[in-house]
């Protein structure tokens, strides 16, 4: 039983990355932990995020931008780390809080003014801003997503600019990531064949999401990032609040 309520959450959380562009991490650690122990679900996650990562970057690599993925990636490089000694060193309630917080208000601020009167795309350098913060909680809790998708969307670029560039900081997080669950014992053999198992699944949850992409046009597609911001930050803020 809890094999197949892992396989629908995992199921879910990549046809939600395949169909927008990102979410799966968000998904995944929204739900797997009611099913499974969180220190199960982290490096389980990392290992998914880069295969999803990786099949979504392959379907859109002809968008990719090096000049533009260049800022948040340095960013990324420098957060993971972090993310990596704040998951067993750092209290992480006041982390989740902080963030669920922003994000609220971001998306508020996002649909009633933003979106209403028109915004100037913001300078490059704040994409190392987003990387860093990306980073530390990509390795830390597998939701790097918001940060990146709060500066892709302050940059204005199209939702194919927007996927592909996310895809490879979401494959370099997770490669990091596993490197140091790897590294502090955390990638069991019973982790591993759980991964084994589910690979099909990331697979067909990647090939039906991406068969909406196509047929999502660029104000359907933002107002969907803006949505999911929006749920993942209440999460952010119920977790870091319901912990005692």
């Amino acid at each position: 039983m809890t094999e197949l309520g892992v396989a629908a959450i995992v199921l879910f959380a990549a046809f939600t990355q395949g169909a927008i562009g990102f979410g799966f991490g968000m998904v995944a650690m929204g739900f797997l932990p009611l099913v499974i122990d969180e220190l199960v679900a982290i490096p389980m996650v990392a290992v998914y995020s880069l295969l999803v990562a990786g099949l979504i970057a392959w379907r859109e690599r002809a968008y990719l931008s090096w000049r533009r993925l260049a800022p948040p990636l340095v960013g990324v490089v420098a957060g993971v780390p972090l993310g990596l000694v704040f998951l067993t060193e750092v209290e992480p309630r006041y982390i989740r809080l902080t963030l669920g917080v922003f994000l609220v208000l971001y998306c508020l601020w996002s649909y009633f003014v933003s979106l209403k009167v028109g915004q100037r795309a913001i300078h490059d350098r704040w994409g190392y801003v987003a990387g860093l913060a990306s980073g530390v909680l990509g390795g830390a809790f597998n939701t790097g997503g918001p940060p990146l998708i709060v500066y892709a969307t302050l940059k204005n670029w199209d939702k194919d600019g927007v996927t592909s560039t996310l895809q490879v900081l979401f494959a370099l997080t997770s490669i990091i990531a596993i490197g140091g669950h790897v590294t502090a014992g955390r990638m069991t053999t019973e982790i591993l064949q759980l991964i084994a198992m589910l690979v099909p699944v990331i697979a067909l949850g990647v090939w039906l999401g991406g068969r909406v992409y196509s047929r999502i046009n660029q104000a359907t597609f933002r107002n969907g990032m803006l949505a999911l911001l929006f749920i993942a930050g209440l999460v952010f803020i119920n977790k870091a609040l319901a912990i005692v």
